[in-house]
């Protein structure tokens, strides 16, 4: 039910391509003349801000730049498991090839990295759309296996957590893992994009897990800016969605009393 409810919430919520719907309905609905126009002014100063490339990275990178320094494993240390918070991707059923969401699939691919130069022994999955049981039962997690078993990686590398569908979720199910496979938090690593680390951490220590932590997806502030990188990008309102998404769920996973 709250994965739903967060699911609702994120496409009327913090998504300004809804507001900029919404707005624009409204406006061609309503008789009041200057009514109409406050909405016409509101929803295009909504277009110039939420569709602004440096704004939203520049916003992103003060999100992720205390991670920074977590970008890289510590020389000499090795880990029994790298945990990977899922959100990366899904399997295509038709073509048996990964298909990647939202610039995450470097979550996956600096733990097979890890896992190929023998830094890490495991690559712990955590509900991810490719290898998770849906409500019917069904799961993609042997076209997923088979998949990295073309690229290199032996299924054996991998542990499916298939449960989880949000990240307090996403802790309990691996925390519930560990524990059966006898492995202390001291041995894992956790990986996932900068933007979503905080949370990430904050839910697993809240159920007694403090692995070390490696971010992904770590950006650059914005330099070097011309003319072209403020034409109007609805890619841009896209990346808004991920960072008031993760705003909007620090602040729920607060009163939930998840962190």
């Amino acid at each position: 039910m709250f994965f739903e409810l967060s699911k609702l919430l994120r496409f009327f919520v913090v998504s300004p391509v809804s507001w900029m719907l919404i707005l624009l309905v409204t406006f061609y609905f309503e008789k009041h003349k200057k009514v109409k126009y406050t909405l016409l002014g509101v929803a295009a100063g909504v277009f110039v801000v939420f569709t602004n490339n440096p704004l939203v990275d520049y916003v992103q990178y003060r999100m992720a730049r205390q991670y920074a320094a977590c970008a890289a494993v510590p020389a000499g240390k090795h880990y029994r498991v790298a945990i990977v918070m899922g959100g990366f991707g899904h399997m295509n059923e038709e073509t048996g090839q990964l298909v990647y969401e939202e610039d995450r699939a470097d979550r996956l691919w600096e733990a097979v990295r890890l896992y190929k130069a023998g830094i890490a022994d495991r690559v712990l999955i955590t509900g991810d759309a490719t290898s998770i049981v849906q409500e019917d039962g069904s799961t993609t997690a042997g076209l997923f296996l088979a998949y990295m078993e073309q690229m290199g990686v032996p299924r054996e590398a991998f542990i499916l957590e298939q449960r989880a569908t949000n990240t307090r979720q996403n802790a309990v199910n691996t925390c519930e893992i560990l524990s059966q496979m006898g492995i202390s938090d001291r041995d894992c690593l956790l990986i996932t994009s900068a933007t979503h680390m905080e949370r990430s951490a904050k839910c697993f220590a809240k159920v007694g897990l403090r692995p070390d932590v490696m971010a992904v997806n770590i950006l650059e502030c914005p330099s070097r800016l011309n003319h072209r990188a403020f034409y109007p990008d609805w890619g841009a309102a896209l990346e808004w969605e991920i960072v008031m998404n993760e705003w909007i769920g620090d602040i729920a996973y607060r009163i939930m009393g998840y962190v």
